[in-house]
């Protein structure tokens, strides 16, 4: 299993950002949740977008050109 980010400190940078709104509890798992798939699935589209130039490692080109679609899967 992969290293996890402490609560803690997540629950420090939600607070910061947040500034007058009000949090659930247990908002701080949901947020990490949401971006461990967000994570997940630029790495997927990095990986079909390395695959279609031919390369097998992916670069951060592949990356920039990939964030655009899936920001937009994760926006509200």
């Amino acid at each position: 299993m992969s290293r996890k980010l402490p609560r803690t400190s997540l629950r420090k940078i939600i607070k910061h950002y947040s500034g007058q709104y009000n949090i659930a509890k247990n908002a701080d798992a949901l947020i990490y949740v949401d971006y461990i798939l967000f994570l997940k699935e630029l790495l997927r589209l990095s990986a079909i977008e390395a695959k279609k130039t031919g390369n097998k490692v992916v670069s951060s080109h592949h990356i920039r050109k990939s964030t655009q679609v899936a920001t937009g899967k994760f926006r509200g």
